[in-house]
């Protein structure tokens, strides 16, 4: 017998799994093991029969009608699907099977589907006990769509499928990632029915006359459908997997190519769980159905392709999937999820196609499978995924590749869940920078072994204590910040961060900036601040922990040193002049702006998180420390450089020329800026209105913002996105001493499928410009389809010729 989840907490529901999973065995046999198999005909009926008094036994005891459970002499409920669905509100069961009804379908979908054949031939020659047995799987299946009470509310915008009466804005029931986990089960409902007339469903609030035509006439739970036919039913449920999203904490297909399924707290990034079953599960029923009147329509696999290609593979270095964006499975082999998982979803998805059908793309969707097989794939880009609050900005330069990424949290969004009994991702959207070069500084054997109190780019107090066990996967929370925007020209990119943690676990608070230009990642730092007790540990920021794989080597005022692998070391080297260290093709140059101290841990001086899964590879930690109490200290700001594909001996030089090329401030209260004078390129980060001076040009701002000018031959490449997105915000406005050209300037909206935007519009004034950028917002509702609260923070990026 298979081991029953520790989630399942009640006897009622254990029993039923461990049942379940017994006779799941039973049919397993019987498709697969020779002992059952058509030559053993004795062995092979003994099971089968085996198989029907076990599934009579078993389907007899599970409650599916209202009637079938009484409560004080009361029905516990009046619709098919009650006796279930209403356990939990009775403790009678749980919540997590009241709402997860695959767990308790998906392991007799073996059993069900291998009899089947046998068992209507029972039927036709009068056997009983076989018609009794389709009619209690045909009754027990109903209890795939029960749902919790709840959750069947058409008019509480906070619950999990929103405000479903809102045809604008939810796309119904369903409209999550579990579509992916249920379509096991719907799938196999036709063999199992065997009869393509006969509803998927009976539970009453599926059908359109339910809610007796409130609020509109023939209004559904899923709007649009009513079962009637089960081949008809599975159709529909085919075309559910491209829900859009249209706000936040909202469960969807996002217009910047993301996907959020658990958005309880806010909008979280699930690229691998549960979005990718969500986008490609349906695959497998559409290549039932092709070249039949069942078939999907071609829009649906071309929304598949389309992320499949212009999506997933930004996300891809070196064979890995970046596990930030990973949803639940960040701690699993993003390489196996890359060459399993995504390249088998690629022919699948070109075979489910009916004939004569051409998707746009496909011969460059099979081009970069074909890559990613040989290992050969790479691809220059700098991507703002802005809804989920993400940059993504790689490079091939001479042969030369790296990857650098960055995810942040805000009041909207989350960072990554941990479902795991020792908690490990808590701080997994704070500000996290990541950057690579031969592709497994991050992978699954590096992160096991990590101090989750100090991700790459963090800065937190540095506490040594169990981060929180209890409160849910997503117990970490959204922050309390407004102000956390990504915004890129399609080359270079920068960021704006405003640490401030809601949950209180967390002890710091920061203004944070981020600029990727070419080669260069400059991150900026000031104001931080302890702002809880926490553990009186040091508050740190975490300029990279990685793999420890190849000698570290850093610059001391005696001169350069080395850490071999293998040793273990934890060293504080105080600073008050520009620092590098280097390790594989990773080079860093710290900037201090007064005394300073630099941390290195190697070895088995890292204080593992979860050394129940270490494997005694330890990494390495590069950290800046700020003190106890950096509000009462000059230490209280940082800046530092990394850069990729470099060696050690080239590390002095790199930094001299940085100091020369790169000139950078954030001594405001309130605005970071950034000149990187080889790329002629202007970068601000506005936390609120202000002013700032880059390189003799003045730029001031009414509101927070994030401002980049890319000086070319032609003109101006002009840049900037709202890191505080709010759909009643209609516009922002600078002015800048810069002799930008006037005019009216209409731009496009990016993401996933780019469309007509807003204007932005240029006067002189003076010896300055005005500059007023039209933003997306409540009032273009119906131009972009009931999106303007995603649309409100997306890049803006206009072409200025002299």
């Amino acid at each position: 017998p298979a081991k029953t989840p520790a989630k399942y907490k009640g006897p009622l529901e254990r029993e039923w799994v461990e049942i379940i999973s017994k006779i799941g065995g039973m049919g397993y046999a019987y498709s697969k093991s020779d002992a059952f198999s058509h030559s053993n005909p004795k062995n092979r009926e003994r099971l089968k029969q085996a198989i029907y008094s076990s599934l009579l036994a078993y389907t007899k005891c599970v409650p599916i009608e209202g009637h079938d459970v009484l409560i004080d002499g009361k029905p516990i409920g009046a619709n098919t699907g009650d006796g279930f669905s209403l356990l939990s509100e009775y403790k009678l069961a749980s919540h997590q099977v009241a709402t997860h009804q695959w767990t308790i379908t998906d392991p007799l979908i073996v059993p069900c589907v291998q009899i089947i054949p046998e068992l209507l031939n029972d039927i036709k020659s009068g056997d009983n006990t076989a018609k009794e047995l389709h009619q209690a799987l045909i009754r027990y299946f109903q209890l795939s769509f029960s749902i919790v009470s709840k959750r069947r509310v058409i008019d509480d915008p906070k619950e999990r499928w929103s405000e479903i009466q809102n045809l604008n804005y939810s796309s119904g029931a369903w409209a999550d990632a579990n579509l992916g986990h249920r379509s096991r089960t719907l799938f196999a409902l036709p063999i199992i029915w065997a009869d393509y007339n006969r509803p998927i469903t009976y539970v009453q609030y599926w059908y359109s006359d339910f809610y007796k035509n409130k609020p509109t006439e023939d209004f559904s739970f899923s709007p649009g459908w009513s079962p009637n036919g089960v081949l008809a039913d599975i159709n529909y449920w085919l075309t559910k997997y491209n829900i859009p999203s249209h706000k936040y904490a909202q469960s969807g297909f996002h217009p910047d190519g993301t996907i959020s399924h658990h958005t309880g707290h806010g909008t979280d990034a699930a690229m691998v769980a549960y979005g990718f079953e969500w986008l490609t599960n349906g695959i497998y029923g559409s290549t039932m159905f092709k070249n039949t009147d069942f078939s999907v329509g071609p829009e649906n696999s071309q929304f598949i392709l389309d992320r499949l290609l212009n999506v997933y593979p930004k996300l891809f270095y070196k064979g890995g999937m970046d596990f930030i964006l990973s949803g639940r499975s960040y701690l699993s082999d993003m390489n196996d999820f890359v060459t399993k998982h995504y390249l088998k979803s690629v022919p699948a998805l070109i075979n489910s196609k009916g004939d004569g059908v051409v998707l746009e793309n496909e011969d460059k969707l099979l081009e970069i499978a074909s890559q990613i097989k040989k290992g050969s794939y790479e691809t220059s880009c700098t991507e703002a995924f802005w809804i989920a609050e993400f940059l993504v900005h790689r490079k091939v330069v001479d042969n030369k590749t790296f990857y650098s990424s960055l995810k942040l949290k805000s009041e909207r969004t989350v960072g990554i869940e941990d479902f795991s009994d020792v908690r490990k991702s808590w701080h997994g959207g704070s500000g996290i920078l990541q950057l690579k070069v031969r592709g497994d500084e991050y992978s699954e054997q590096t992160i096991i072994n990590n101090d989750w109190h100090m991700l790459p780019g963090l800065t937190e107090e540095w506490r040594t204590d169990p981060l929180p066990a209890e409160g849910g996967s997503q117990a970490s929370l959204p922050g309390n910040n407004k102000v956390a925007g990504v915004l890129s020209d399609g080359e270079n990119g920068m960021a704006i961060y405003h640490h401030l943690p809601k949950e209180k676990y967390s002890s710091a608070s920061a203004l944070k900036s981020y600029y990727f230009v070419g080669n260069k990642v400059l991150a900026l730092g000031s104001d931080i601040a302890r702002i809880r007790k926490g553990q009186q540990q040091l508050i740190a920021t975490c300029i990279d922990q990685s793999s420890f794989t190849s000698p570290l080597t850093y610059s001391t005022a005696k001169g350069v040193k080395t850490i071999e692998t293998g040793r273990s070391v934890d060293l504080t080297i105080a600073i008050d002049k520009p620092f590098w260290a280097h390790i594989g093709e990773k080079g860093y140059v710290i900037f201090p702006q007064s005394k300073r101290n630099i941390r290195i841990q190697t070895g088995d001086k890292i204080n593992t998180t979860d050394r129940t899964i270490s494997n005694n590879k330890p990494n390495f930690i590069l950290a800046l420390e700020h003190g106890v109490k950096p509000e009462n200290s000059d230490r209280n700001n940082y800046s530092y450089v990394m850069i990729p594909n470099v060696t050690s001996k080239q590390m002095p030089q790199i930094m001299a020329e940085l100091e020369c090329e790169i000139k950078f401030n954030q001594t405001s209260d309130s605005i970071h800026t950034a000149y990187f004078a080889k790329d002629k390129t202007y970068q601000l980060a506005f936390f609120k209105a202000g002013s700032a001076e880059v390189n003799n040009v003045n730029i001031s701002s009414e509101t927070a913002a994030m401002v980049m000018i890319k000086e070319n031959e032609k003109g101006w490449r002009l840049s900037v996105g709202n890191p505080a997105p709010n759909n009643n915000q209609t516009e922002l406005v600078f002015t800048t001493t810069m002799p930008l050209t006037e005019g009216v300037y209409p731009y496009n909206v990016g993401g996933i499928y780019p469309r007509k935007g807003e204007t932005v519009t240029i006067t002189k004034q003076g010896d300055s410009c005005k500059i007023v950028v039209q933003l997306p917002d409540y009032r273009d509702e119906v131009a972009y389809s009931y999106q303007t609260e995603l649309y409100n923070g997306t890049p803006i990026v206009v072409d200025i010729m002299r």
